[in-house]
């Protein structure tokens, strides 16, 4: 909530006292002396705003835009109320239109670096990123010390391919703010794909002693020097990784042309037919909710698992599952045998290296003739004599022969197994497999020892 007193012409109790609840969390409160002071006199622009503010805080963005939209109508010259337009409009994805209003904040208070931070990083949502990076660097002129700028001017300069400007946007990051995880991660996979990988594992390196308990540090060094790499992402790595990247994960995934949900979407409607809301559907690594629209046609009951919290959140918030759960999927499935007819993972087994232990869970809580759908991301058999690889983004990478192998073990027979291009990542296309697999039926010697059991 930006703003920080009442203007001059707002000297009403009932409104200061309403901001005073405001800016504690008690909005029904709030949002009733707001209201309050409107009723008594309509044009009152910090009522107006605030309100506005207030209803996008409970999701009411067009409500909470209309409301401070009438306030600039009045004034348009309220600086703090552009900016909160532009926060609401952002929150609808609405990034051309907030891009407007953190411009005009700009113009009205040129000293505002925050506002220069917002308008890039709107700008950069729309992939502009020309003009993405001359904001952010607007931005650092007025706030040298503003680590979103710095951060974000990197993510916009490597998006241009100017990688060793992005690089050394990242170290002042790192110089402002030596653990933060995301510009360690960024340097480091911008390093790779110059080849100057001793240089991000000796990076990785200063950073682990720096922070020696940090999962992030010790994963991204094992991606990069290639030494004591384990057979799957630490449940604390992927929950650190995903919580920070939750708010703006969709975004990010947009501008990358992320492939995954719909190519596993598309598999689903080929091999398993016209939707009928009969099944059992897990959404195994749920993330955000982005493949919950098309399973939702499937399910009886559609239920969503992740690792993150603030992942979660957002998939809750989509209104497609029935249930989100916060849970290690292998742990997951093996208290769930036999639940599911289809279980979707799109992109979630690149966190696993050995898949033995998690696709055996998977077998065991898919009902007989029940699907799994999943990508992973594709190596060549002989760069993996393992079957699996970490590759220096942190995400392992899977050969054909081990994923064929592992499923013949674990008793599925695949129905398709096809390469697929799943995102762009530093300028270059990251190619994958789409595996459509099945569960046999249940043959009748084991329906008759069944009832023989009974």
């Amino acid at each position: 909530m930006s703003g920080k007193q009442p203007r001059a012409d707002s000297s009403s109790k009932a409104l200061a006292e309403a901001i005073q609840l405001h800016r504690q969390g008690q909005l029904d409160a709030a949002e009733t002396l707001y209201r309050q002071t409107l009723a008594r006199n309509p044009r009152q622009i910090d009522a107006l705003h605030f309100l506005g503010v207030l209803l996008s805080q409970r999701g009411r963005h067009s409500e909470g835009a209309e409301s401070i939209r009438r306030a600039l109508d009045i004034d348009p010259n309220y600086a703090d109320a552009w900016n909160n337009l532009g926060n609401v409009r952002a929150g609808m994805d609405r990034w051309d239109e907030a891009a407007e209003a953190y411009q005009r904040t700009s113009e009205l208070a040129p000293d505002n670096a925050s506002a220069r931070c917002n308008l890039g990083v709107m700008l950069l949502r729309s992939q502009r990123f020309g003009e993405a990076a001359a904001a952010f660097q607007q931005a650092i002129v007025l706030a040298p010390s503003l680590i979103e700028a710095h951060f974000n001017l990197g993510k916009a300069l490597s998006a241009k391919g100017r990688y060793d400007e992005a690089i050394a946007a990242y170290q002042e990051v790192i110089r402002l703010q030596p653990t933060h995880a995301m510009a360690y991660r960024s340097r480091g996979i911008l390093l790779y794909r110059l080849e100057r990988s001793d240089e991000a594992a000796a990076m990785f390196r200063d950073w682990l002693a720096l922070d020696p308990a940090n999962p992030v540090a010790k994963h991204m060094l094992a991606a990069h020097s290639k030494q004591d790499v384990p057979e799957r992402a630490a449940d604390n790595y992927v929950q650190q990784l995903f919580d920070g990247m939750a708010d703006s994960f969709d975004d990010h995934l947009h501008r990358l042309e992320y492939r995954a949900p719909e190519l596993v979407a598309a598999a689903v409607v080929t091999r398993v037919g016209r939707p009928e809301a009969a099944f059992n559907v897990l959404d195994a690594g749920c993330g955000t909710g982005l493949c919950g629209p098309s399973l939702r046609p499937y399910a009886r009951r559609l239920v969503g698992v992740d690792l993150s919290p603030r992942m979660v959140e957002r998939a809750r918030s989509r209104g497609d599952y029935d249930e989100v759960a916060i849970a290690e999927l292998t742990a997951f499935l093996i208290d769930r045998p036999a639940a599911y007819d289809l279980i979707v993972s799109a992109d979630t087994l690149v966190y696993f290296g050995q898949l033995e232990p998690v696709l055996t869970a998977t077998a065991a809580a898919l009902r007989p003739e029940g699907w799994l759908a999943f990508t992973v991301e594709q190596v060549a058999e002989q760069d993996a004599p393992a079957g699996f690889d970490l590759d220096s983004s942190g995400r392992y990478q899977h050969s054909e022969a081990y994923l064929r192998r592992v499923l013949a073990q674990v008793g599925l027979l695949v129905e398709s197994l096809d390469g697929v291009m799943l995102r762009l990542e530093a300028g270059r296309y990251v190619n994958g497999f789409l595996v459509m697999a099945r569960k046999p039926a249940l043959r009748t010697d084991d329906q008759n020892s069944e009832e023989q059991f009974d």
